[in-house]
């Protein structure tokens, strides 16, 4: 069951900060998925080296930790990991593909923009889909639609998989976005660089808004 706060370790917005003190800070918070993504790991050999240490040292926090890691777009390395199982859009590895290599038990994560993308989501085997972005962000370009709440809460009501709501998200409107009925909340920037300048405090605030 998707549930509880994903946390986004994000190599562009946290370039200047250790990704794995990131996700460690998140955990003692108590967030409840890791996602680790790089867009420019393809980038150089050295890059994808460097995701890849970053990848399995997050996987063995799990020996003290409970809670899922997934990978973006990278299903071979997803395997190679072992991680929980591969978050993915529309110009990323096939759902299908996915599926074939990872198993039935892993789980997949599908980032969607309309409702349409979202249902087609699900028909093709998602075990979550994400929609976004709820609110402006700066982790999203200008061209990027914003959705609003009442989108959210269209495709909470119409898919039968959990719905994650990404985007813009902060103290300021997370019970706005949790009246929608979503399972999760993701978030980037917000915990990264936090208002109250306490990462592990301010991860577990959002934890305690999602589980009351």
């Amino acid at each position: 069951m998707i549930k509880g706060l994903y946390a986004i370790v994000d190599a562009d917005v946290s370039s200047a900060q250790s990704l794995n003190d990131l996700a460690l800070d998140y955990l003692k918070g108590g967030v409840s998925f890791i996602q680790l993504r790089d867009k420019k790991r393809k980038i150089s050999s050295e890059n994808y080296q460097k995701f890849c240490k970053t990848a399995f040292q997050i996987k063995r926090f799990q020996k003290d930790f409970s809670f899922q890691f997934i990978l973006n777009d990278d299903l071979e390395m997803a395997l190679e990991v072992g991680a929980d199982g591969i978050h993915v859009g529309k110009d990323d590895v096939l759902l299908q593909e996915c599926r074939e290599k990872l198993g039935s038990q892993k789980i997949i994560g599908y980032s969607s923009h309309s409702l349409e993308e979202a249902l087609e989501a699900e028909k093709m085997g998602a075990d979550y889909v994400a929609f976004g972005a709820i609110f402006p962000t700066t982790t999203k370009g200008p061209g990027h639609p914003i959705q609003g709440t009442e989108k959210l809460k269209k495709v909470v009501e119409s898919l039968r998989v959990p719905i994650v709501a990404i985007g813009g998200i902060g103290r300021h409107n997370i019970k706005e976005v949790l009246a929608t009925g979503v399972s999760s909340i993701a978030m980037i920037s917000a915990l990264a660089r936090p208002t109250s300048g306490d990462r592990i405090q301010e991860a577990r605030w959002f934890c305690d808004q999602l589980k009351a």
